[in-house]
């Protein structure tokens, strides 16, 4: 995300104010991830992967520490590696959230390399950096190779021309000012940093830097199908497993590719929570499929429209104890194979299915929240056409506000005091819930 030469510009900052083993091998790590073969993508040598359902993206750094955390204590090579990650994801932060940088308007990517290049010249001036960076000898035989490939000799020849003057010209958008700032922050968030590393603290937090991205909808043939794995578990490292339970709405004409990604993925029990009248109506597509094991256990609880925006809670406190309700936890707790359950628009009986095996899993109510919210989303098309169609329903009642949801939660707490006193009320023995927990997440008991 930051320009090399900002790295290399914080990386001058830290050896100001740090007692390094080896400058060198510090700058050059601090590039090193830039430092991609052709044909590579920086994601990989970034470390980046999704969480949230794939809904966010973070940097891997608690993969990164585990492969090379004593090479990090020892090596200022994998310790600049390291920070470069830091830096990139504050980065992040800083122009996204911050400045509101939009890299989907088509040329604004353009236009930032643009800028840095425009700026190179200041910072090199300002910040004294010299063309002094040199490959390690032997860098071929590097652990960080077994992970990526790099191509440094190319890489090394590019940034040279970071060192030659460019045509003075008015920047787009990031500004001397910001740069300036940023660099500022970044030395003083990785010294914190290297403090955190060599004490033994605590250390940057990958899920509490992630940044969303559009929501990822599995399907081609539906508008809300969305993965339960990559959610934090509280008081764990560990997040929720991917292709274990995935939540949906009506699946009318999967075509082949869906049925063969699910397959493939071994998500083949099916659990539809449409009433028996609208299966009757809209028959799954899953019913009959081959491979496929499908299960209607009605809950016909939840789908109507509430009366009003009070009611939306009250509603989801009927899904939650609804004659079947039970039926839908105990499939799903014996299943052998990954489960995806529906209702027809995957918002409020899907939406409260998914809340409550989350919070039994650990995940915290910040994320169940986010998970309920991606409906509002992905079912945007599905809104406009029930407002265009029904003019007379409320839509407040029918939109994904988080306010359903976190009174609902509150519901559930006030009445069974715990996730655990709602599953054992409803009758899921404790054996049961630890099978759901066990097929989302590893199990603690």
């Amino acid at each position: 995300m930051a320009s090399r030469i900002i790295h290399l510009a914080i990386t001058n900052g830290l050896i100001k104010n740090y007692q390094f083993k080896d400058a060198n091998r510090l700058k050059f790590g601090a590039i090193l991830p830039d430092v991609y073969a052709s044909g590579k993508s920086t994601a990989d040598s970034h470390f980046k992967i999704g969480v949230c359902g794939n809904n966010k993206r973070t940097y891997d750094f608690t993969r990164f520490k585990a492969l090379f955390s004593d090479l990090m204590k020892n090596d200022d090579l994998y310790l600049g590696y390291y920070l470069h990650l830091v830096q990139d994801i504050l980065f992040r932060h800083y122009v996204y959230d911050e400045y509101h940088w939009n890299p989907t308007v088509p040329g604004n990517v353009e236009r930032l390399h643009r800028d840095y290049s425009i700026l190179n010249s200041y910072v090199i001036k300002k910040y004294g950096l010299l063309d002094d960076v040199e490959i390690p000898e032997d860098f071929e035989q590097e652990p960080i190779n077994t992970v990526f490939s790099f191509e440094p000799f190319r890489f090394m020849q590019e940034m040279k021309e970071d060192f030659k003057p460019v045509a003075e010209e008015d920047v787009f958008f990031f500004t001397r000012k910001m740069a300036d700032e940023f660099i500022r922050r970044a030395v003083s968030f990785c010294m914190e940093e290297l403090q955190a590393i060599f004490s033994g603290a605590v250390t940057m937090d990958e899920y509490r830097y992630a940044w969303k991205n559009t929501p990822r909808v599995l399907l081609k043939t539906t508008l809300n199908t969305r993965e339960l794995g990559g959610y934090r578990i509280q008081g764990k490292k560990g997040y929720t497993r991917f292709n274990a339970l995935i939540r949906s709405d009506i699946q009318k004409y999967p075509s082949e590719e869906d049925l063969d990604f699910l397959r493939r993925n071994n998500i083949t029990t099916i659990i539809d929570m449409r009433g028996s009248q609208d299966v009757l109506r809209a028959p799954s597509g899953f019913a009959g499929a081959f491979g496929f094991e499908y299960h209607n256990v009605p809950i016909d609880e939840g789908s109507q429209v509430p009366e009003s925006v009070e009611a939306v809670p009250d509603s989801y406190l009927a899904i939650a104890t609804a004659r079947n309700m039970p039926e839908v936890f105990r499939r799903i707790a014996v299943s052998k194979t990954g489960v995806m359950f529906n209702c027809t628009a995957g918002k409020d009986r899907t939406g409260v299915v998914s809340a409550l095996i989350l919070w039994l899993c650990g995940v915290g109510k910040e994320d169940i929240l986010f998970d309920y919210m991606l409906t509002k989303e992905c079912n945007r098309e599905r809104f406009e056409l029930i407002h265009k169609n029904y003019p007379e329903i409320d839509m407040n009642v029918v939109i994904p506000n988080e306010g359903y949801m976190c009174r609902f939660l509150d519901l559930i707490e006030q009445q069974y005091g715990s996730i655990q006193g709602y599953f054992t009320a409803i009758g899921i023995t404790e054996k049961e819930q630890r099978a759901i927990r066990s097929k989302l997440a590893d199990d603690t008991g």
